[in-house]
């Protein structure tokens, strides 16, 4: 995944450097978005899904604090440092992001984990769910 060509995609970013790690912030060439270091204040467009926010986080923060203040928000990107912390305890932070709807994205940086939750492509629609197949009137009496 490209995290830098995902981001520009979006309308509206907002990064979250929690971490306060500017290396991550000038990898990703993302100065040029706002960079706020709290989480006190979120703006957001909640019917908006082409606005993001873009969360730089030590895993020892993924408390229920901390899902709590996003739980509305409909398109955020975790970048995790990958830290002696989260190797120690992979299973249990990937397990705990999963139980909130977040899907791992594989990156060629070993120093973070992405994870992101879009509401927009939270489920895929299977094979079955379409008109040919389903409330066609045209087929019922077959």
């Amino acid at each position: 995944m490209n995290i830098k060509k995902y981001i520009d995609n979006k309308d509206n970013v907002n990064i979250y450097n929690l971490a306060k790690n500017k290396a991550i912030i000038s990898k990703y060439n993302l100065k040029n978005y706002p960079v706020f270091n709290s989480i006190d204040i979120i703006n957001t467009n909640l019917f908006s899904e082409k606005q993001l926010y873009v969360f730089i986080l030590e895993p020892n923060k993924l408390n229920k604090i901390f899902f709590n203040k996003i739980n509305m928000l409909n398109n955020t990107l975790l970048i995790i440092i990958n830290n002696n912390d989260f190797n120690a305890n992979d299973t249990y932070y990937r397990k705990l992001l999963i139980s909130y709807g977040y899907k791992y994205q594989k990156i060629n940086d070993a120093k973070i984990k992405v994870f992101i939750y879009d509401i927009s492509e939270y489920k895929d629609n299977p094979d079955w769910l379409n008109s040919e197949n389903w409330a066609n009137p045209d087929l019922w009496e077959k």
